[in-house]
């Protein structure tokens, strides 16, 4: 119990420090919320927004700049100000009380879809956790879309979840995330494990019928897709010998595809 007890003091710890790190090294953008302590002095003391000039106005010296600064630069500068006119060694604190200068919107399959704010380097996992995590309904990928860059990056959804990728993929202001919807297939009929599935990139109908554990041995050489198309229900039929041996090409399966592997006549 001391040693696990011991791991959880560390970790805080860690996870406070690193906190701070981000805390010390952002840089201040218009709309976010500065909380200003001041030691002894209450007048001076108050939450100030920055504005679209990039400024705060602050009691008695009027705007102050702070886009672009760090929180210790802002309260050297409040210090410095202060005691040109007014106070001998003033003592000032200041934190950024709300993060609202740097966005990053979140879509999809999330708990909480929408804009979430930076506060210092955030990764693609951190960024996701404060999105709630992902939803139940979340398909196999992550994209991530820096709109200032035209860039794209896909990551698969489980190697997130596990950690394998996106641990070091560091989110920027402006991008785009989208989690992508599980899109799925129902297979019936004479199939060793009948239900439905999802599709992995590239699925096939030979390989649909793999996944559901193959066909059973009453089960006839034609078989059906059911999709709507349109909003019109289509059904192709398709031999198996023939996508087997090569006659024909072996067709996709698209989301919300029905399968239905007919039992033969003899």
């Amino acid at each position: 119990m001391r040693v696990i007890f011991s791991f959880v003091l560390v970790l805080a710890a860690a996870v406070c420090a690193n906190s701070e790190e981000q805390e010390l090294g952002y840089l201040v953008g218009v709309g976010d919320i500065l909380e200003v302590t001041a030691f002894q002095h209450q007048e001076l003391c108050g939450s100030f927004q920055v504005s679209e000039n990039g400024a705060i106005a602050y009691p008695l010296i009027g705007r102050v700049g702070a886009v672009g600064r760090t929180v210790a630069e802002i309260s050297s500068e409040l210090e410095r100000l202060l005691e040109l006119d007014y106070f001998v060694d003033v003592q000032l604190s200041v934190e950024v009380r709300e993060h609202l200068s740097q966005p990053v919107v979140i879509l999809g399959e999330v708990r909480r879809p929408g804009t979430v704010f930076l506060n210092g380097k955030t990764m693609l996992t951190e960024i996701l956790a404060e999105a709630g995590g992902l939803a139940p309904g979340a398909g196999s990928e992550i994209e991530l879309r820096r709109v200032a860059e035209d860039e794209v990056l896909v990551f698969s959804t489980e190697k997130v979840r596990t950690g394998e990728e996106g641990r070091d993929v560091e989110v920027r202001v402006g991008d785009v995330i989208s989690v992508s919807s599980k899109r799925t297939f129902f297979i019936t009929g004479e199939i060793n494990q009948p239900g439905q599935y999802e599709i992995p990139k590239g699925l096939t109908l030979m390989r649909a019928l793999s996944q559901a554990g193959g066909s059973s041995k009453f089960a006839s050489r034609e078989v059906e897709i059911h999709r709507e198309v349109g909003g019109k229900k289509r059904i192709e039929t398709h031999d198996m010998v023939d996508i087997r041996k090569g006659r024909v090409d072996d067709p996709p399966i698209l989301a919300d595809d029905v399968i239905i592997v007919r039992r033969r006549f003899f």
